[in-house]
């Protein structure tokens, strides 16, 4: 859901090298192929970051893999490229999208020393409700270690506290696809194993995240990058998340919108998503309170979030990936057919045989007419139905 981890190291290594102005007044596009998925989210994010070295982005273009070989397509990628050349050649304004970063950091959380937690990891009366949480800093000076803080304090459950940026990782994922031909990843450090350990066994998987830049840490790219592992099989279905933040979320809905994104595809249940941008450590320090709680009570009731237009629209785009490769990736497949995730509306007859009729029923004016004058009632006829006879 945005570009590989390797070319977000690119743009870590130009910040810590100080090599900024090799860039400075430079003109960049981008040319981006997934299949359309989350793309806007990719090319948000490269124009977000090339815009801050102080260059010139022009509008990309996003392709799937066989719009190459239709003859529109190639026309327009020859006139979108003669147009970028020209561009450049003759150094024309380009406006810019994105407003630089603010300076200041989050303000500095600082909750009440008297409730400050003395963490406990461990009760053996409450051990039904399996919860870990994934974080990029634990026990250090920073808002995200007092977040984690309050939160471990406040959940009525054990926590399990891994910081992933102790797993020994070999490289990135380098897109071979092994995992889905094979069923293994081809790095040898045993990132698939902890994964799929990590999130089978778990009921709730809460996630600790600073924001670096315009995205998190590098790190969190390279662990979910990694994931993919698991192909396109949504591994944390029906269980529980949170999220933790620290940064300027507010100032990068793309970010908020990947992690929602992520939840409503995934099918999983986001209950929260906070940042430490408060300027009352106390309101915050309640919020992470409550909403630890609620939380834990989300869970055992088993309670399923609504899915919104970014989980619709995401897997709508998978469901149609899997199925046009289904001899290929068996196992994605088997999975989407195990959930019902193939929702193809040509397969419900009930509506296709209502359809023919009422195509052929609505080619009079009248009953056109008729059916304009009842669209209200008969919209709400079974629902009424169900208040009327108060059924749960």
């Amino acid at each position: 859901m945005l570009v590989p981890w390797q070319l977000i190291r690119f743009f870590q290594l130009i910040k810590e090298t100080g090599r900024n102005s090799v860039f400075q007044g430079k003109y960049a596009t981008s040319m981006i192929t997934c299949f359309h998925y989350y793309d806007h989210l990719a090319e948000e994010w490269l124009r977000g970051m090339s815009e801050d070295l102080g260059m010139a982005y022009i509008e990309g273009r996003t392709a799937d893999n066989e719009n190459m070989l239709n003859k529109d397509h190639r026309a327009d990628m020859r006139f979108f490229m003669n147009n970028f050349v020209n561009s450049c050649r003759n150094r024309y304004p380009v406006e810019r999208k994105f407003m630089p970063l603010p300076e200041a950091p989050s303000p500095r959380f600082d909750p009440n020393p008297a409730a400050k937690p003395q963490i406990t990891k461990s009760n053996p009366e409450h051990t039904d409700l399996r919860t870990v949480l994934l974080t990029d800093e634990f026990h250090e000076a920073g808002n995200l270690s007092k977040m984690i803080d309050i939160f471990l304090d406040s959940y009525p459950y054990p926590v399990e506290v891994i910081d992933i940026n102790q797993f020994p990782y070999e490289s990135g994922c380098h897109g071979c696809l092994k995992c889905e031909l094979v069923g293994e990843c081809d790095r040898k450090d045993g990132f698939q194993d902890f994964y799929m350990n990590l999130v089978n066994n778990c009921d709730v998987l809460v996630f600790g995240m600073n924001i670096e830049g315009r995205y998190l840490r590098p790190v969190w790219k390279l662990f979910l990058d990694r994931s993919f592992s698991n192909g396109h099989r949504t591994s944390m279905m029906g269980k529980h998340t949170a999220y933790l933040v620290a940064g300027p979320l507010r100032h990068l809905p793309g970010v908020r919108q990947f992690l929602e994104g992520k939840d409503n595809v995934g099918r999983e249940n986001a209950i929260f998503i906070i940042s430490d941008e408060y300027e009352d450590s106390s309101y915050l320090e309640s919020l992470l309170r409550n909403s630890a709680v609620h939380l834990s009570q989300s869970a055992l009731a088993g309670y399923q979030k609504s899915i919104n237009f970014l989980g619709w629209g995401g897997i709508k785009i998978f469901r149609d990936l899997i199925y046009s490769m289904r001899g290929v990736v068996g196992e994605d497949h088997r999975f989407y057919k195990k959930h019902g995730l193939y929702d193809f509306p040509q397969k419900e007859l009930g509506k296709n045989f209502f359809n023919l009729g009422m195509g052929l029923a609505f080619k009079s004016k009248a009953v056109r007419m008729q059916a304009f004058k009842r669209m209200p009632e008969m919209y709400i006829k079974l629902h009424k139905e169900i208040v009327d006879n108060k059924k749960e």
